[in-house]
């Protein structure tokens, strides 16, 4: 009996000291780092300032880049928002199913009221009051359709009748090496003169603009956003707790070359790990890291510090861009047992508390 009692104590102590360890281990696991930074996609051409006040003057101009030219065939699909070859309606050819070759190329383009004909075939495609005209890509079988503006429309003949298509945007992006995804959003800024092609899954945006002789496609620059700013020693944290800023803070801001207006109010998120500051228009985060108080840009600041390239950073109005924030980093099985095992510690806390409070209740009562 003796040795059995012995054995268990062993044991006992054995996995006492294991599960110690291990909870050692797990309590230790790092912070789930964000290693991307997100990306603030301008929207048009814009000013990047030396600085977020209203008199700063800028310091560089963004600009999209220019990818490649497009036949306006595809102004058709860009007007209809399908960019994909989608069959728009067939007719039949009556008398001239019999004609072949150039003949049929000449009873297509004289004897077809195309603009009467696309007005009772379809929706909300209209050509206007000039006559469209009729190009031929292969004789007797297939045409290209243009508009005023220039927009097409692919027609074909199948047997005894003649179907009519819009062209492939999609295959004209990729024949450029530049692929789009299925969650698009098509947009028009001006009616046959801008547009803009919105694609969700990649986080990129294509503006088209129709020039001179064709339509040219400019893929919107995308700019790092820069939310850490600089960093101080974990001694301006006494201030914070306060609801101050330090001078060794107010210094730091204007070695970041970025002035405050006088007017700052700092609030407490976590006691003792993170703090926030609202500055007018501009919002900044200062966390305890490492011993040390690093401030960072929050994304909801009206004003956006990005990168324009190797030489020029500035600051950017956040109305005039989107923000393509990096998907969460992935947490290790470690990480996941710490964040399991905090949860858990803060259960029992809160029914230890709660059966404590009953006891207390209850000899209130006796009494």
């Amino acid at each position: 009996m003796k040795a059995l009692l012995k054995s268990l104590t062993f044991i006992i102590i054995f996995v006492v000291f294991v599960g110690f360890g291990f909870g050692v281990y797990v309590f230790q696991a790092p912070p789930v780092q964000q290693t991307k930074v997100p990306k603030f996609q301008i929207h048009t051409r814009t000013a990047v300032r030396g600085r977020p006040v209203v008199t700063s003057k800028p310091l560089a101009y963004t600009q999209d880049v220019y990818r490649f030219n497009l036949d306006r065939q595809y102004i058709s699909n860009l007007s209809s928002g399908k960019l994909e070859r989608e069959l728009l309606f067939s007719a039949a050819l009556t008398h001239r199913a019999r004609l072949k070759g150039a003949a049929l190329d000449k009873a297509l383009r004289t004897e077809i009221d195309w603009q009467k004909m696309f007005a009772n075939m379809t929706e909300n495609i209209r050509f206007g009051p000039s006559t469209p005209r009729l190009e031929v890509l292969i004789s007797g079988e297939e045409w290209l359709l243009r508009n005023a503006p220039g927009a097409g429309y692919i027609v074909t003949r199948t047997d005894n009748q003649i179907d009519v298509y819009l062209p492939d945007l999609k295959n004209a992006f990729d024949t450029n090496k530049l692929e789009l995804s299925t969650d698009l959003e098509v947009s028009t800024e001006q009616t046959n003169k801008q547009w803009f092609i919105k694609d969700k899954k990649h986080g990129q945006t294509y503006r088209i603009t129709n020039g001179k002789e064709n339509l040219i496609v400019y893929q919107q620059s995308k700019y790092e956003i820069l939310t850490l700013l600089f960093e101080v020693s974990s001694a301006a944290q006494a201030s914070l707790t306060e609801g101050k800023l330090s001078q060794e803070l107010i210094q730091g801001f204007k070695a970041a070359k970025i002035p405050l207006a006088g007017q700052a109010e700092v609030s407490t998120i976590e006691e003792g790990v993170s703090w926030q500051v609202a500055d007018l228009s501009l919002i900044y985060n200062v966390r305890n890291e490492d011993d040390r108080l690093k401030i960072y840009l929050d994304l909801e600041s009206r004003w956006l510090h990005i990168r324009a390239d190797d030489s020029v950073k500035g600051w950017v109005q956040r109305d005039r861009g989107t923000i393509f924030e990096p998907p969460p980093p992935i947490p290790s099985s470690r990480q996941l047992a710490k964040k399991r095992l905090l949860v858990l510690i803060e259960t029992v806390k809160e029914k230890v508390g709660i059966s404590n409070e009953e006891n207390q209740t209850e000899d209130t009562a006796s009494r």
